[in-house]
């Protein structure tokens, strides 16, 4: 840790990924209660949930692109003035009510986000350059800890404007001042940031060989097959997505029997999945970096197939809190685990388009699982989520078994 905090590369970024988790949080949750003040209000928030998740499916094209930039530093300092921009630009119409100015707000929100997922592409390049290899893992823990911190405070934000006074051109001001701040900050870190000019121009991959390039370091990263580890990605995730959905419903369906309030159930369980994600990210031991990215799925896995075990037959809180919390824990190891194993094999060239793939995958999983599965929940019964949900964690754990060749 103290190694990390004087490098000042490791600095910067984390200090403007901070203020931007800020700002992002802060304003998505802004954007739901605007949509709500409309006479569609059904239509208008399904409008914002579609456009939240829209931009990962753009991940590996905005993965290309930010391969393809030169000047990585500079750019990334670039899509912060222009988020800033951006909201600068909204402010004044936000408190107009028109369906009009609604769709513009949230096509100046998308466009914002679609250069956050460009940042979080050229972000990785910059850290796989400037952080020692033996410090990278628990670079991205330490960023995906605080970025979790971040976004509570920032949600938390959100609800207090709206609470005294109402104002979305407030919170859309306050946005644009947290991208302006997190612009200075990498501006003030500029130099740090210039990564050495390429003497000769590498050439353009095609999509083929892009493809096979990010092939061959996620089989060695992982230690899976390329398409085992791609789908089970996607259904640990389509699990994860849908359990905060289910665990609501569930512990609005015990009622009485529980052993607290509806309300401060939620926060209770809400309050152990993030407390174990945030520990999983920042505990980087000795003996937890010797674990395999394969091994702590398996973990996960495991986990989460008890917790809607106990949701099915036993269904008591206080073991179902315990199982969020380990839950938490294991996907707060595995996504520095991964990362960091991408970023010591790939090529530079290739690290965006890596970092876009995964952002893919995750958005693919979303409305899997928190739609798909909290529907069936709501349609035919609990059981069958259950079912569906440790249906799908069978599949992921049978992924784990097709080692890479």
């Amino acid at each position: 840790m103290t190694a990390l905090l004087k490098n000042r590369a490791f600095v910067a970024l984390t200090g403007a990924d901070v203020l931007e988790t800020i700002g992002v949080s802060l304003f998505n949750l802004i954007l739901l209660t605007y949509a709500r003040t409309f006479a569609q209000a059904q239509l208008l928030v399904s409008v914002v949930s579609v456009a939240a998740v829209l931009p990962g499916v753009f991940g590996l094209a905005l993965g290309r692109l930010a391969d393809r930039l030169v000047a990585k530093g500079r750019w990334l300092m670039r899509t912060k003035w222009l988020q800033a921009g951006l909201y600068a630009v909204m402010t004044p119409l936000i408190n107009h009510r028109t369906m009009g100015i609604f769709f513009m707000v949230v096509a100046i929100n998308l466009g914002s986000d679609l250069l956050g997922q460009l940042s979080a592409c050229l972000r990785q390049p910059l850290l796989q350059a400037k952080v020692p290899t033996q410090w990278q893992a628990e670079a991205l823990g330490i960023n995906q800890g605080i970025a979790t911190l971040m976004q509570l405070v920032g949600q938390a934000g959100g609800v207090v404007l709206i609470g005294l006074n109402g104002s979305y051109q407030l919170a859309s001001a306050v946005n644009a001042f947290t991208f302006l701040l997190a612009g200075l900050v990498l501006n003030w870190q500029q130099r740090v940031l210039t990564l050495p000019l390429v003497a000769k121009k590498l050439p353009v991959l095609s999509i083929r060989a892009l493809l096979r390039q990010v092939k061959v370091v996620m089989e060695a990263s992982a230690g899976l097959n390329f398409v085992a580890v791609s789908l089970n990605l996607l259904l640990v995730n389509a699990v994860g997505a849908s359990i905060d959905g289910i665990l609501t419903l569930f512990l609005l369906q015990q009622g009485s029997r529980l052993p607290v309030s509806f309300s401060v159930g939620i926060v209770i369980v809400n309050t152990g999945f993030i407390g174990g994600l945030i520990l999983g990210s920042w505990l980087q031991l000795a003996w937890l970096r010797r674990l395999t990215y394969r091994t702590m799925v398996w973990f996960t896995i495991g986990v989460l197939s008890l917790i809607y075990i106990e949701l099915w037959w036993g269904q008591n809180f206080w073991v179902v809190t315990l199982g969020m919390l380990l839950a938490g824990f294991g996907m707060g190891q595995l996504n520095p685990k991964l990362n960091a194993g991408l970023l010591q094999r790939a090529p530079a060239e290739i690290v965006g388009s890596l970092q876009g793939l995964l952002m893919s995958l995750a958005t693919l999983a979303v409305p899997i699982g928190s739609i798909g599965i909290v529907l069936i929940y709501n349609v035919e019964s609990q059981q069958a989520a259950y079912g569906v949900s440790l249906g799908l964690l069978v599949l992921a754990a049978g992924c784990l078994i097709k080692r890479s060749a």
